[in-house]
């Protein structure tokens, strides 16, 4: 990768990459809490983490997941805790089958904002790291202590 006239190699031993994809009709008026992050554990397995809600009807499923060494480990609802007045105080995700306990401590905010009065958008994207518990559909329990990644509440007419 080359950015600024400088040269950065990019391994699959050190890097990884997420992808942001969504199929589907939202409605006029939406909102959303999204979290995500991916990186290494000390043993270098791979760890990601999808979580949120908002996105529409998940009475049936949510796309709530932890993917370990690649294999999804599907979770269920998760509850955030979080100062929407000051979105760089601590957040908190859990949920109530006490597979997920983690803190969230943002060090930087995005907020993105744009009103076109009949589309508008505000999304407050903070990135920091995430610190707790996840546990897998096995049952092991994941330390995670500094995982980088994000959280963010979106707003939009669209």
């Amino acid at each position: 990768m080359e950015v600024g006239g400088e040269r950065f190699e990019v391994s699959s031993k050190d890097s990884l990459g997420n992808l942001d994809w969504g199929r589907g009709m939202w409605p006029y008026n939406s909102f959303w809490v999204w979290a995500s992050a991916s990186g290494f554990l000390p043993e270098r397995r791979t760890l990601g983490l999808n979580v949120g809600f908002g996105f529409g009807d998940t009475s049936r499923a949510t796309e709530n997941a932890i993917i370990l060494n690649g294999r999804v480990h599907k979770l269920g609802e998760v509850h955030f805790e979080y100062d929407p007045t000051d979105f760089m105080r601590l957040w908190k995700l859990s949920s109530p089958d006490d597979r997920l306990h983690l803190t969230f401590e943002p060090f930087i905010e995005r907020v993105a904002q744009t009103n076109l009065l009949v589309i508008k958008s505000e999304v407050h994207q903070m990135f920091g790291r995430y610190f707790g518990k996840i546990v897998t559909d096995e049952g092991e329990a994941i330390e995670v202590d500094g995982l980088i990644g994000w959280a963010e509440e979106h707003h939009a007419r669209w």
